[in-house]
């Protein structure tokens, strides 16, 4: 016997012991005391309470000894059935411990540790029916998992589930990221609102409340059942269950004994102790092959962005990608810059139907200028993997009638992963992509895989809930706005990448595919992607998946400096670390690769200077640091392909700073000094000389400008305020409309900004004085979400009661304008008499469906009033 199966069955042994313990103990409890109970994570930092009321089991949770969710209802809703959530009395309690450390083929660390307290209640209804429902919590200390079990019973064999009664009564107003609820997508841009905000969202919606603890809550172990998303109930800040139906509005079907999945509160004290937890994986059961040395980790690029790019189709034509002597140069390409993968889309026949209403593909027949046996030798000779895929545009029963023969097809051409895609409406009609129905056919495509050595990447699927550890071939999906979102519409914004770590990444890897070099790609429709160079750079790193693909075309790639982090950088870590962490702000992530280290990071609109220490490095060893970084000239609007690359030499304790402009970053690789690569190369010391004073440049950015002076007859006048800026822009306080100073373009300092409010002010020029003109200045920076107002009004009056309208303006903020600008808005008349003033700004409130944050807050940023 091993030494951990020694460890295991003692474990186990004390574990039935203290279980025997408890319910003996439990049988000198008075009835009330048995509808209570409580359990705490092993380090006794979070406690879950149980409890009965009026029939009603709840639970509660604290952390820190701070409520952070209150009692919440649990249960179930049959079809033709009672409820099983009223009558009910706890006739069992078993509390118990685990502990073990496991090992994964590949993920973001080599190792995780499974450590959690265990509460099992057993429910019995009081009434005739006397049915049971089992409802086991297990606690870590980073949150806790819980769910139901209905044993087998005589009451309740085969069952419909019409609604899972599940809620989360959050203490407060917390702060959240999340997104719509959607039962065919997840592929909306993260946004940040108030609990209060929130209707109805899929999961993982992640949260900060007020006193600092961030929760996430999700799903673990989706196995036969439904997607769950969540609604706001009529209770104050309460999320309940709300699982995707069947076409016939039943929620789940099945039969007992049946088990639903986990239901995941994850608990951190920092934002980036949510990015390194265990959590998810760990109520997922081990792995069930027993052979996974086929599985491994790699890099990708493939005939999929010129698609986007609609320099090639996807159909066979004069303008077809997926050609033999086009995938033979990916492939060349690919392994001279050892890349492992080649994805090749559009090589089967059936995509002239993709626009028919009915997609319908053979994924066994090439078309005529593809020959599959020829690519997958060519390939092989050169050391490199070809990529299937099988895109089934939503027709299920077409694509489970073909899925066997097209799985041994690729087995015997030795093809040894796939990327597979339901885009477009499911047949059957009224399936939805996130019913129990699709959850089983995507388990059924993964357990296939699985049996021909498979690996599967899988776009428009269902969300991940761990299943990667029980199915490590199950590498990476997408399920959730990928770059593709940015070759033909307005794209995502750069904090939607900041926020998919803390969000969408909490779930599982994510196949983003990053590494657009052709940032600028359509300057005409003004399509591009919403960051700089360095920052696609900084994805490798920051947006984790264990198949990553450099996404961009080949040519862009060609003679590039740059391309050497992508050549350079793992797909499989032993370690992972947060360095910084502000959700949708700024993020630096540090992982490790045998003795080498990669650390991304990147910021927000906001140009940013961040701090990285490097105490992680080995003590005594002197390492090489290559680090792609934002230039001096780097610029987000103007330039942002421009980048600098620098070697210094770093030792343990030594800090680089991370410089970036607006929607920039920073990717830097450290190797050990070696014989092969030593070189006589600068201290960091010169490296953060170099950097010097670049935050300010970035700050001020080329649109700058010199703080403009001004007079007029308002200066220091008394000025009221009749809506409320936001307090975040004050421009320096209640009379920063007439002090006198105009605003240069920092919008961050000068401007007063008006967040979902119009502007209205009233000028007191203390006595009547001659007047005949007003200005106002207005900025816009569509990337801040600052637009230009609607419409301005100016009004006159010598008695502040009766006002006279001197001149009006509209303005409509169009796709395809300036980013930046800065406008004035002007009513001349003929000279009279005045003494109060009154301008009205109007905020449209939401930003455009254009726009990259479209139905998001939005603001004004209005500065001086001048009265001449």
């Amino acid at each position: 016997m091993t030494n951990q199966s020694s460890k295991t069955l003692k474990i186990w042994g004390l574990l039935v012991i203290l279980s025997i313990v408890l319910l003996s103990a439990g049988l000198l409890l008075n009835d009330n005391e048995k509808q209570y109970a409580t359990v705490s994570s092993p380090d006794s930092g979070i406690r879950l309470e149980f409890k009965v009321i009026s029939g009603k089991p709840h639970y509660r949770v604290f952390n820190q000894n701070v409520e952070i969710i209150s009692y919440s209802a649990l249960g179930f809703d049959f079809n033709d059935q009672e409820p099983l959530k009223n009558n009910l009395q706890v006739t069992d309690t078993v509390i118990s411990e685990f502990k073990e450390q496991w090992q994964r083929p590949w993920g973001q660390s080599k190792t995780a540790l499974n450590h959690y307290q265990q509460l099992t209640i057993t429910l019995d209804e009081k009434s005739s029916l006397q049915r049971q429902l089992i409802i086991e919590f297990r606690v870590f200390n980073d949150g806790l998992g819980f769910r139901y079990q209905l044993p087998e019973q005589p009451n309740l064999q085969q069952f419909e589930i019409t609604s899972e009664n599940t809620e989360f009564s959050l203490v407060g107003d917390p702060t959240s990221w999340w997104i719509p609820q959607d039962f065919e997508s997840y592929e909306s841009q993260y946004r940040e609102t108030p609990l209060s905000k929130v209707e109805a969202v899929n999961t993982p919606i992640t949260m900060q409340n007020e006193e600092g603890t961030f929760i996430s809550i999700h799903e673990a172990a989706l196995t036969n059942y439904a997607g769950m998303t969540l609604k706001k109930s009529v209770l104050n800040n309460t999320l309940v269950s709300d699982l995707v139906p069947w076409p016939d509005g039943i929620k789940v079907k099945g039969q007992t004994p049946f088990q639903t999945p986990w239901r995941t509160i994850q608990l951190a004290k920092t934002a980036g102790d949510l990015i390194t937890s265990d959590l998810i994986e760990n109520l997922n059961e081990a792995n069930m092959l027993e052979n996974a040395s086929w599985i491994t980790p790699m890099k990708y690029i493939g005939i999929w962005w010129g698609m986007h790019m609609r320099q090639y189709t996807w159909e066979a034509g004069p303008k077809h990608g997926a050609t033999t002597a086009n995938t033979k140069e990916y492939i060349d390409f690919a392994s001279s810059h050892g890349i492992k993968g080649v994805l090749v889309e559009g090589w089967n026949k059936g995509w002239e139907t993709w626009h028919t209403g009915l997609n319908v593909q053979d994924f066994t027949q090439a078309y005529d200028d593809f020959d599959l046996k020829a690519v997958t030798e060519y390939a092989k000779s050169k050391g490199v993997d070809l990529i299937g895929h099988h895109e089934t545009g939503g027709n299920i029963p077409m694509y489970e009638e073909q899925i066997e023969q097209a799985f041994q097809l690729y087995n015997q051409m030795g093809v040894t992963a796939i990327k597979t895609g339901y885009a477009g409406k499911m047949t059957p009609e009224g399936v939805h992509h996130h019913g129990q129905q699709m959850v089983n056919h995507y388990r059924m495509v993964l357990e296939l895989a699985a049996k021909y050595k498979i690996m599967l990447n899988v776009h428009e699927p269902i969300k991940p809930t761990g299943i990667r550890r029980t199915y490590p071939n199950m590498m990476t999906r997408e399920a959730g706005r990928g770059m593709e979102w940015n070759g033909w519409s307005d794209g995502n914004s750069p904090e939607h990448t900041l926020m998919l770590p803390f969000t969408r990444l909490l779930a599982g890897p994510m196949d983003y595919t990053p590494g657009i070099f052709n940032i600028q790609f359509d300057p005409q429709k003004q399509y591009r992607v919403h960051t700089t160079l360095a920052r696609q750079l900084a994805h490798f790193v920051t947006l984790y998946s264990p198949m990553q693909m450099a996404s961009d075309m080949i040519e862009n790639y060609q003679n590039q400096a740059a391309f050497t982090f992508i050549e350079k950088v793992p797909t499989d870590w032993d370690e992972t670390l947060v360095i910084n962490a502000e959700i949708g702000d700024f993020l630096t992530i540090v992982r490790r690769n045998n003795n080498s280290w990669f650390i991304g990071s990147m910021t927000d609109e906001d140009p940013r200077e961040l701090s990285i220490p490097l105490h992680f490095l080995g003590q005594g060893q002197e390492y090489i640091a290559t680090i792609y970084a934002d230039a001096k000239d780097t610029d987000f609007v103007n330039n942002p392909t421009a980048i600098e690359i620098t070697q210094v030499l770093v030792k343990k304790g030594d800090v680089i700073p991370a410089v970036m402009t607006s929607g920039g970053g920073q990717a830097i690789a450290i190797e050990p000094i070696t014989a092969a690569n030593q070189l006589h190369l600068p201290q960091i010391r010169d490296y953060q000389q170099q950097v010097k004073g670049r935050f300010a440049e970035f700050e001020q950015g080329s649109r700058y400008g010199e703080i403009n002076k001004v007079q007029h007859l308002a200066v220091n006048k008394e000025i009221i305020l009749n809506t409320e800026y936001d307090a975040g822009y004050s421009g320096g306080g209640m009379s920063a409309l007439v002090d006198g100073i105009r605003g240069n373009p920092d919008y961050k300092t000068l401007w007063q900004g008006y967040r979902m409010q119009d502007l209205d002010v009233t000028i007191d020029l203390q006595q009547q004085q001659l007047v005949k003109q007003i200005d106002i200045g207005f900025l816009q920076s569509i990337l801040h979400s600052i637009l230009l107002p609607s419409e301005v009004h100016f009004q006159i009056s010598t008695d502040g009661h009766n006002y006279l309208t001197v001149g009006q303006s509209e303005y409509s903020t169009q796709k395809g304008q300036p980013d930046f600008q800065i406008k004035n808005f002007s009513a001349s008349f003929s000279a009279q008499p005045v003494r109060y003033i009154k301008v009205t700004a109007k905020n449209i409130n939401a930003l455009p469906d254009w726009h990259i944050r479209p139905g998001q807050e939005s603001f004004i940023f209005s500065d001086e009033i001048q009265v001449h």
